[in-house]
C-alpha cells in the first residue's frame, strides 16, 4: 500500500526490549532464544522493528549493531539475519513500518482527494516531514556523518520525493512540464522541502506553528511558479 508521511503510524511505544513491561521474553516465555513458535514470525518481525527504531533513536544508526539489536530482542544474530539480511534492509523496513517509505504524493488510488493546487501538495509534503521530525532528524544527522546505510536510504527518500512531485506536476501543471520540465521543477521543490526542514531543525526559524509554516512556505513556492493563466 502506498502512503504519505502524514499517514505514518503514530503512538506505538515499546519497552527497551520492545515487549510490554514485565512480559516474559525468550526462554522465560518457554520459547528457546532465537526461535519462534508457529505463527509468531510476523509478530517477531514487528517487535524487532520497534526495538530497532528505539535503539537507533538513542544510539544512531552507526551505533546500533545487529548484535546489539539481537541481544535486545532476545534473539541470536543468525535468527535476526533471517528476518533482515543486512542493516540497510532493517533500516528500510523501519522506514516502511513508520510510513516514511514508500513516499508518494497523495493520489486518488490511496483513497485521498488529489490536491488541486501546488501549494496544497507542498504543504502536505512539508507537514509530513514535521510529523515524523525526530526520525528525520536522526536520518539527516547520520547521513551528514557519512553513515553509509542512512545516506543510501536518504538518497532513496529524496528520489521518491522528486518522483512524486514530478508526476504531480506532469499531470496537473503541463505548463511547467513544457517549460522547465517536471523533473527540474521537482528537484527544485524537493531541495526546498529539505532546506525548510534543515532550517527548522537548526533553530533558524522562529516558528512554533509548524502547520502554518508549512502552508506559508508552500504558498510562497506556488506563487513563484504560478501559471501565467491564473
Amino acid at each position: 500500500m502506498r502512503m504519505t508521511v502524514d499517514q505514518a503510524r503514530r503512538g506505538r511505544h515499546h519497552s527497551p526490549t520492545g515487549a510490554p513491561t514485565g512480559a516474559p521474553t525468550g526462554s522465560q516465555a518457554g520459547t528457546p532464544t532465537g526461535a519462534a513458535a508457529p505463527g509468531e514470525g510476523s509478530a517477531t518481525r514487528q517487535r524487532i522493528l520497534g526495538i530497532a527504531l528505539s535503539l537507533m533513536s538513542q544510539r544512531g544508526v552507526d551505533g546500533t549493531s545487529m548484535r546489539d539489536l539481537a541481544g535486545a530482542a532476545g534473539l541470536n544474530v543468525a535468527s535476526l539475519y533471517h528476518y533482515f539480511p543486512s542493516k540497510r534492509d532493517l533500516l528500510e523496513s523501519v522506514l516502511v513500518e513508520e510510513g516514511i517509505l514508500p513516499f508518494q504524493a497523495p493520489s486518488s488510488e490511496a483513497g485521498d482527494p488529489l490536491p488541486t493546487s501546488l501549494a496544497e501538495l507542498l504543504a502536505q509534503i512539508i507537514g509530513s516531514m514535521f510529523d515524523v521530525e525526530d526520525f528525520v532528524r536522526l536520518m539527516v544527522t547520520e547521513a551528514m556523518r557519512g553513515e553509509a546505510t542512512a545516506r543510501a536510504v536518504g538518497l532513496d527518500l529524496i528520489a521518491s520525493f522528486e518522483t512524486s512531485i514530478a508526476e504531480w506536476v506532469a499531470a496537473n501543471r503541463p505548463d511547467l512540464d513544457e517549460g522547465a520540465a517536471a523533473g527540474s521543477v521537482a528537484r527544485l521543490l524537493s531541495a526546498m522541502v529539505v532546506g525548510i526542514f534543515i532550517q527548522h531543525a537548526a533553530g533558524v526559524l522562529d516558528e512554533q506553528d509548524l502547520a502554518a509554516l508549512s502552508r506559508r512556505r508552500a504558498g510562497e513556492a506556488a506563487d513563484v511558479l504560478r501559471s501565467p493563466a491564473g
